[in-house]
Parts: C-alpha cells; sequence; structure tokens
C-alpha cells in the first residue's frame, strides 16, 4: 500500500508536540511492510539538516494562461525529496514557509497551511498514493480537494487535539473561492467562521483519533469543541487507536543522553545514579537521593493542568516529594513556577523552555511523573514513562485513562489515577505516591513490570490498515 502522510509536524525536523513524535514513529513501523512518504514544511528552523537527494517535484500544474497570488506561489514552490531510513520525505519548499524559524505562531497561517494543503494534494496525485493521511487542521482543506475532484485519492483524517481547529474570520478565506481550490467557503463555515478542522472531518473518507476514551469524550458536547454533532454524523467513520511509541527511540538500555543506561533489571542502580546526576548539571543539592522525585514535561497551557499542581504543592508540602519541571508558555504559570523555584529551592527547580537532552535525562531519572491534564487525546509521556521505569500519575481523561491503572495487582499495576480538575483528587494522589515509594518491594515490582510494556506500533498496524481499507472502499 502506498500512504502519504501530510503534517505540520515531523521529528527529528520539527517537534513542538505530541503530533511529531506520534507521526514519526507511526511511519517508521509502517514502512516495515508499505511504501510511505511523510511531506512537511521546509522552514529555516529544522532542528536536524535533512537528507536530500536531489530530486524535485512541482507543487502545481505549470499554467500560465491565469494567475492570482496562490497559483503563483506555489508555482513558485516545489517539494524536495530526502530520505529518512526506508522513508520517503518530502519537504515544502516555499516563500511561504522558507524563512520560518518555528512552524507555528506566525501571521496568516490561514493561508500558508491552506496553500501547504493543496500542494500536499497535488503531490499525493504526482505519487499516485492508495491514500492520503491528513493530522490535524494544517492540513485538512487536502481532505476536502481529496473528496471534491475527480482524481481525489481515498484521505483518513487524524485529530490529534480537537481544541485547535484553525478557524479564522470568513472575509479572510475568500481566496478558496479561486484557482486552483475552487471551494465555497460557506461549505466550511462553523459558528460564523471557516473552519478547516471541520473541513477535513466532514470531508475525510475515514476520521482517527488518537485514544479510545478520547473518541468517546469529543463525541459529548462538553468535550467536543463544537464539533461533537459533525463527529456524531460520522460516529460510523470514527475510530479511537492508542498511540504508540518507537522501542528503539525509548529505550533507557541504549539512550545515549541519559546519564546511565540501565533495563528492568538494572532499574534501582540506574535510575538512582541518573538522579544523582541530573541534581548535579542543574546546580541544585540533592539533600537525600533515596526521596522520591516526580518529573513533569510539557506545554504551560490551560489543556495540561498545571494550576493543579500548584495548588496541590502548596497544601501537600509536608510530602517527601522533589519536582523537577520543563516547559514553557502561559506567563503567569511560567512566573509562578519560577517563584517556587526560587522559594522552595530545596523541593522543586524549574527550567523554562524545552530540550529533547533534558526531558530524556528527567524521564530516566525520576521515580514518578505528572500529568494533570484536563483533556489529553492521547499522551506520549506516560508511553515514555513506562519505558524508563517511571511511574505516572495521571488524571483520567482520554488517553491517559487507557494506558494508565491503579490495579490492587501489582502485575496490572502501570500507574497512579485521580480525578480531572480537583486538585484534592491530585493531593491524593500524590499521598498514594509516596506509600507506594515507601513500600519498597510492590515499588520496585511495578516498576519493573511497566517496563515490561509494549507500547510499539506493531499491535496497532493491523488497526491502521483497517481504517485505510475502509477509506478506500468508501471512497470508491
Amino acid at each position: 500500500m502506498k500512504i502519504l502522510h501530510a503534517t505540520a509536524e515531523y521529528f527529528p525536523y520539527i517537534k513542538m508536540g505530541g503530533l511529531s513524535d506520534m507521526l514519526a514513529s507511526l511511519s517508521k513501523e509502517q514502512s516495515q511492510k508499505h511504501q510511505v512518504s511523510v511531506t512537511l514544511p521546509l522552514i529555516t528552523g529544522l532542528k536536524e539538516k535533512p537528507d536530500f537527494t536531489g530530486k524535485t517535484f512541482p507543487a502545481i500544474a505549470q499554467d500560465p494562461a491565469r494567475t492570482n497570488p496562490v497559483l503563483e506561489i506555489l508555482q513558485d514552490s516545489c517539494f524536495r525529496e530526502a530520505k529518512l531510513g526506508s522513508l520517503k520525505l518530502y519537504f515544502f519548499d516555499s516563500p511561504l514557509f522558507r524563512d520560518l524559524e518555528t512552524i507555528y505562531g506566525n501571521s496568516d497561517e490561514h493561508f500558508r497551511f491552506a496553500v501547504y494543503s493543496y500542494a500536499a494534494f497535488y503531490l499525493s496525485q504526482i505519487l499516485e498514493v492508495d491514500v492520503f493521511h491528513s493530522h490535524d487542521w494544517h492540513t485538512a482543506m487536502a481532505c476536502v480537494l481529496q473528496k471534491y475532484s475527480p482524481s481525489g485519492k481515498p484521505s483518513v483524517f487524524t485529530i490529534h487535539n480537537l481544541a485547535y481547529q484553525g478557524d479564522h474570520p470568513l472575509w479572510m478565506t475568500g481566496f478558496l473561492k479561486e484557482a486552483p481550490f475552487f471551494l465555497h467557503p460557506e461549505f466550511l463555515l462553523h459558528e460564523g467562521k471557516t473552519n478547516y478542522m471541520k473541513a477535513g472531518l466532514l470531508s475525510a473518507d475515514q476520521i482517527t483519533t488518537v485514544s479510545p476514551g478520547y473518541r468517546k469524550e469529543t463525541l459529548q458536547d462538553a468535550n467536543g469543541f463544537g464539533l461533537s454533532e459533525a463527529l456524531r454524523r460520522r460516529k460510523e467513520d470514527y475510530t479511537g487507536i492508542i498511540n504508540g511509541i518507537d522501542p528503539e527511540e525509548w529505550n533507557p538500555a541504549n539512550d545515549i543522553r541519559i546519564f546511565e543506561r540501565f533495563d528492568a533489571k538494572t532499574n534501582k542502580e540506574g535510575k538512582l545514579k541518573n538522579k544523582i546526576e541530573l541534581y548535579k548539571e542543574i546546580g541544585r543539592p540533592l539533600v537525600d537521593p533515596t526521596r522520591p522525585l516526580v518529573g513533569i514535561i510539557g506545554r504551560l497551557t490551560y489543556q495540561k493542568g498545571y494550576s493543579l499542581f500548584l495548588k496541590s504543592f502548596a497544601e501537600r508540602k509536608h510530602l517527601s516529594h522533589y519536582y523537577i519541571f520543563e516547559g514553557a508558555g502561559e506567563k503567569d504559570l511560567e512566573n509562578s513556577l519560577f517563584h517556587l523555584s526560587h522559594t522552595e529551592q530545596d523541593r522543586i527547580y524549574f527550567y523554562k523552555g524545552y530540550s529533547e537532552e533534558l526531558a530524556r535525562k528527567i524521564e530516566a531519572a525520576s521515580d514518578f511523573f505528572l500529568m494533570p491534564s484536563l483533556f489529553e487525546p492521547c499522551g506520549l509521556n506516560q508511553l515514555y514513562s513506562h519505558a524508563y521505569g517511571t511511574i505516572p500519575i495521571v488524571s483520567r481523561v482520554g488517553g491517559l485513562k487507557d494506558t494508565v491503572e491503579e490495579s490492587s495487582q501489582n502485575k496490572h499495576y502501570t500507574g497512579i489515577v485521580f480525578e480531572p480538575n480537583d486538585p484534592s483528587s491530585l493531593g491524593y494522589a500524590l499521598e498514594r505516591a509516596e506509600t507506594l515509594y515507601k513500600d519498597k518491594i510492590k515499588f520496585y515490582e511495578v516498576r519493573e513490570n511497566i517496563m515490561k510494556k509494549d507500547w510499539s506500533w506493531k499491535n496497532r498496524m493491523g488497526e491502521y490498515e483497517t481504517v485505510y481499507e475502509k477509506a478506500i472502499s468508501k471512497h470508491a
């Protein structure tokens, strides 16, 4: 099967969130069996230099008989082919993206990503793919083109986070009426705005999201961000598939970024060594290395629920936990964490920003990993935590409740679960973490068990293949 993924992010080149890691590991696994390609924008701020083959492909057919701003940009753009293992990558080299340091937060995103979506649609024609797989609102307009073009390909649209929909005032999207789109923006309207996410989920032959739990939540008005009714109309074409991870990439036994490598059998000594060395690196004294360390990594946004952590920390200062926090985002949260990092220097350390190397070291050093999300489509850090023997403490939402179980049986115990948006429930979860940590027999049994969990994609390949087959059948 020939598959083309269209995305705004792809690890290791552009990483802003879980989409980047998820698609990199999914496409790598798929490429073992299928002919898989990925398209993403070419920006100045790429984290790694691609291995370009020298081949280029047009972003639109040459048509000098007509002109408009979109056509001119597409004719001045192309796809540059690169190799990554058995994958082919197609970087969209365009004046819309070339000079960008970061993929998000730029002006005219409604225009940039619509033009990129057309180019991705055109690339699917050139490559003659069997399935076109679009990820989130940035490439959703390609699914509309696949549906209404006579040469359109079967399409799958994956919702990674329904909170971000690419909605824009109608007057800004008049260009969609013209060549090469020839669309009626009124069809894309939602609550008075052109909504790219809605366009994708109404147009794609099949829809997926990244966990069964999040699928169920988004079908309910309270959690659907205004699109639950549209999703209910597509309920039979809507599938939840839990994310996987790359077991080669996320393996403490061969991770060169951490201080001390370890496996399930050597986790006790290995994680203690990583804890001690991490505190040396951040320049903080580790008063008692036998006390539990809680790692926290994430974007400082409302969704992630970190304000709950601040309340619980203040209410549970008697607990023996240390905390290391890595993230950036909302200024109020940044300021609160900076304040705590200075007034509670022996308890909490805050690093503003994101460093892949530091994130690995935190995972390797921590005894627990906290994810207090108010909603979470799937989450990957709880899966990374399992791989590194770090017991997750998570709220009962979306993919977190699908992947973490607080069981009375040690062999099924994979973490601590609390109720979302409830500081008292989170506080009690932190208390249970301390109780578990003190019970060394159970603690090390649980740690060894979670390191043996298989979250690789191979267990979910069949689910995606079924979705692709349904898309091909429906499109026909």
